[in-house]
């Protein structure tokens, strides 16, 4: 295979790799990490073309100016551009005399090295390179001999890098040099345990990693006792990172050592369940200790609820325990802003536990709520988190009130169908939930309407068992002074509408006053989401409810027609369904508006995509007109106007309807429908042809056969010429498509 690379660019790649002018090497360097995408690119293509053609030549350049140069920058960028590359990719295609040239000057280098920061990027490129000596079945007991007398050693520099070249080996070579230190386990879990104890941070943090890269060397039963102590020092030193009030990352790096360790070997920590759980509570619950710590504990808990190893000691916590988790999880909730309702719901989506660079501790509250209710069972928490609901939503606190709401809301999408079933618990709900509806507090509100919108089945018996209520107390939220709220509690009520049996409005004391309530919302000054979920209401109530309707039709029609203009895409669809709906099931009364009708395809068009449903909507209104309100429109014309407007294709709902009635007026031979001399069928075989031709997309199963039968019947019935003329202007796919038809 040719390469990518051309000789001479090979050519001048070799010559810079090989000189012993250095300042063309560091040339590329300033490129790697140059502001400008043509010099980065540039410096990418001279590496690529090394590795692939002089593996050996840039190793070797590469660990020459690590370790000679006399510049730190030079040396640092070495490191980098050398993990850049990676070992991995160079190592084994070196040749063996290179590579135990390298080794041997690893070893020399690692003690020479004075900066820290590069001996740090250097730990990794050791690490690798152990991986790829193990890997090819080769032994390096020199740096095994190296770590294990820098161990020894006081000298933190030396502990240090001894740590972390064993913290960063790779995962797939640590059985192996666990193997080739199994010999010396005893001296390693001293050397560890002193060094989890040291006064030097870094030392101590590195030996964090070291511990969780080698815990398979104390998994042996027989070194359990090793793994024991290793782990409750592991521990303490993490409270002596806190209670030292360290800066850096040195907590963040602890916690995360432990996440991976309980990762890793969850069955070696399954007997101390309890006790990490205990730790982890004690310090979410000091007062004096920042949100990130807190996180960061009860992040380590949520790693724990998410492996399955730890699901039957996590069931077997205390009551108290569990009261205590469950109670953290709700207080973090308490961190919400007056503006954080606003924010979170846009924020949210793309960090959905951080906000500008830092933890949400409002939203990871919800997270580990969550969490809880996935992992343990409801029997245990549903009674906790009750007991809990009952004391926040009677605070005086709003931010404790609204805390309560949003726990319930959690939960309920994992034990929905458990707290149906737990006693009194819905009923007690229930009369909270509407005593929320009418909240001192915009927030609290919000958080309850939003609650009502869960597609649970523990909103779905609250509708059937509570409608009477509901209805009563969600008409009364739409004189809410807030916007927001009467946005969301009319959005609550579409939804009762829609998860709930016609006799849920039927049975109301006063329909006719909710009518007039969402008649009233489409006449003010209402925002473009009140009015499309007003209109949205309508539809339903029109659709599903007729006597309580038809009332209603002369005065919402006219709001109807003006909303088929309206610039918002979502308004204008609502509004020309209801067109279609009041055509379809209306009275005489609609027909004074049947003429301004006409025209809505025109004001429809599919020519932004936004009003694409709105046009196949309008189309379906015409078609309904058609169908039910002939006599008050001149069919000869607007039934074919309709029929040149098929197939439908993006409202899929429409779709089927449009294309059943299709179906209907073909079968009676419809006159208008037909045309004089039947000069539509050329249009009615090819609406039929394309329907059939998208499978079950734009009709049911029973209209797809019903098109089948009637295109056999048409193909029996009219003029052979003219049905040939039709047959010759399908496409190839769909003459064929119509022969299947027609053999079938």
């Amino acid at each position: 295979m040719e390469s990518q690379f051309s000789k001479e660019f090979q050519t001048q790649v070799y010559e810079v790799l090989s000189s012993n002018d250095n300042k063309p090497m560091e040339a590329i360097f300033f490129n790697c990490y140059s502001p400008q995408e043509s010099q980065r690119s540039e410096a990418r293509r001279f590496l690529e073309c090394g590795k692939k053609h002089h593996p050996d030549v840039l190793f070797i350049k590469l660990f020459f100016l690590l370790r000679c140069s006399a510049h730190v920058e030079t040396r640092a960028n070495a490191a980098r551009v050398l993990r850049f590359v990676g070992v991995s990719e160079l190592w084994p295609k070196l040749r063996e005399m290179a590579k135990e040239s390298l080794k041997a000057h690893f070893i020399a280098y690692l003690p020479e090295e004075n900066s820290m920061s590069v001996l740090r990027m250097v730990c990794v490129i050791v690490s690798e390179t152990v991986s790829e000596v193990y890997k090819g079945g080769k032994q390096w007991p020199e740096l095994i001999d190296f770590l294990l007398n820098s161990l020894i050693t006081k000298d933190n520099k030396y502990q240090e890098t001894s740590l972390l070249i064993l913290a960063h080996l790779p995962k797939a070579c640590r059985s192996l040099i666990c193997e080739a230190l199994s010999h010396n386990i005893q001296s390693l879990y001293s050397f560890l345990w002193s060094a989890l104890a040291s006064a030097n941070p870094d030392v101590q943090i590195a030996s964090f990693g070291a511990v969780v890269s080698l815990v398979h060397l104390f998994s042996h039963p027989s070194n359990l006792r090793f793994f024991h102590d290793l782990l409750r020092q592991m521990m303490l030193g993490t409270f002596n990172f806190i209670k030292g009030g360290f800066q850096g990352n040195y907590i963040q790096r602890a916690f995360k050592e432990f996440t991976i360790l309980l990762s890793e070997v969850p069955q070696l920590l399954k007997p101390y369940v309890g006790d990490i759980v205990l730790d982890m509570l004690q310090i979410a619950e000091a007062p004096l200790l920042n949100d990130e710590i807190h996180c960061l504990s009860i992040n380590l808990v949520i790693t724990m609820t998410e492996l399955k190893d730890f699901k039957p000691a996590l069931l077997n916590l205390p009551h108290q325990t569990l009261r205590r988790l469950i109670l953290i999880a709700i207080n973090l909730l308490l961190h919400i802003k007056e503006d954080d309702m606003e924010r979170n719901e846009f924020e949210g989506e793309r960090d959905p536990y951080s906000y500008n660079g830092k933890i949400n501790v409002y939203k990871f509250g919800i997270k580990f709520l969550y969490q809880l209710s996935i992992s343990l069972e409801g029997s245990k928490i549903i009674p906790i988190a009750f007991e809990l609901l009952s004391l926040y939503l009677d605070s005086e606190q709003w931010k404790k009130r609204h805390a309560g709401m949003i726990m319930l809301t959690t939960m309920a999408k994992e034990l929905s169908d458990e707290m149906i079933l737990m006693g009194n618990f819905l009923g007690e709900v229930v009369t909270k939930i509407l005593k929320s509806f009418q909240d001192s507090h915009l927030q609290v509100r919000l958080a309850t309407f939003k609650f009502m919108e869960m597609p649970t089945n523990f909103i779905q018996v609250t509708h059937i068992l509570y409608h009477h209520r509901l209805v009563t107390a969600f008409v009364t939220a739409l004189d809410d002074q807030n916007e927001k709220v009467k946005e969301q509690a009319a959005s609550a009520m579409l939804f009762f509408l829609k998860s709930t049996l016609p006799e849920s409005l039927t049975m109301h004391t006063n329909m006719d006053a909710v009518m007039m309530k969402f008649l009233a919302l489409l006449q003010e000054n209402a925002t473009a989401k009140q009015r499309s979920i007003a209109l949205s209401i309508f539809n339903i109530v029109a659709q599903r409810c007729r006597e309580v309707a038809i009332k209603h039709y002369l005065n919402f029609l006219p709001i109807l027609l003006e909303a088929c203009n309206d610039k918002n895409f979502e308004v204008k669809e609502e509004a020309v369904r209801g067109i279609r709906i009041c055509a379809e099931f209306g009275t005489p009364e609609f027909k004074p508006f049947i003429y301004k009708l006409s025209l809505l395809i025109k004001g429809s068009g599919r020519s932004l995509p936004e009003n694409t449903k709105a046009y196949e909507i309008a189309v379906s209104a015409i078609g309904r007109i058609c169908e039910f309100h002939r006599d008050s429109i001149d069919a000869s014309k607007l039934v074919p106007a309709w029929l040149s407007h098929l197939p439908l294709k993006d409202d899929l709902i429409e779709a089927r309807i449009m294309h059943e009635q299709l179906c209907f007026m073909v079968a009676r031979l419809d006159k208008d429908l037909l045309g004089p001399g039947s000069q539509n069928l050329f249009k009615i075989v090819a609406v039929f042809v394309e329907v059939v031709e998208k499978g079950d997309k734009l009709a049911t199963a029973r209209t797809g056969k019903q098109i089948s039968d009637l295109l056999r019947q048409i193909w029996q019935q009219f003029p052979r010429n003219t049905l040939d003329v039709i047959f010759l202007s399908l496409n190839a796919q769909q003459q064929e498509l119509l022969s299947s038809v027609m053999s079938s």
